[in-house]
């Protein structure tokens, strides 16, 4: 959904339907439609395949009660389906209807972090920033220290640089 908003950026208010393909295990474990609270929407394909396509990203900083409630975000995650299927590699596809007929379509072969879908160097620093609960002076000393893991003495001085705050 992340890579459809951010290659085809389709206007949400024209998006007819969203179908997507997805392993049952993630599918049983979030497969939550209708979250009525932020915890429910963690467990929600529905709620964040629809946060993802409006957006562009789902993060610590989107992810909000408030997004759970969004009469936009509500209006799209009611417009998707889903369909599961057994696939050891957890693989994923979507496809985006637009209402002039257009479809837009990603698939992913397994889920980004995975051994076999791995994050960049840069979308794993990224990925700390935002999720780290640290200030970003602070996170970019962690991520410093950790990027030359082999000049620290010890790991309390990482853990050091955690706690401080």
């Amino acid at each position: 959904m992340v890579e459809i908003q951010k290659k085809d950026n389709p206007l949400i208010s024209d998006v007819d339907k969203v179908e997507i393909q997805i392993d049952n295990l993630p599918l049983d474990a979030a497969g939550r439609v209708k979250p009525e609270t932020l915890h429910e929407a963690r467990f929600s394909i529905y709620f964040l395949a629809a946060l993802s396509l409006a957006e562009g990203k789902v993060t610590t900083e989107n992810l909000t009660e408030e997004k759970v409630s969004s009469p936009e975000i509500e209006a799209l995650r009611k417009k998707i389906t889903t369909h599961g299927f057994f696939n050891i590699c957890l693989s994923s596809h979507v496809k985006v209807h637009m209402k002039d007929g257009t479809i837009y379509e990603g698939q992913t072969s397994a889920p980004k972090g995975s051994s076999d879908n791995p994050l960049t160097a840069g979308e794993l620093k990224d990925k700390f920033r935002i999720t780290s609960g640290l200030s970003p002076g602070r996170a970019e000393k962690v991520i410093e220290r950790v990027m030359e893991l082999e000049k620290v003495e010890s790991a309390a001085e990482i853990l050091s640089l955690i706690r401080q705050e």
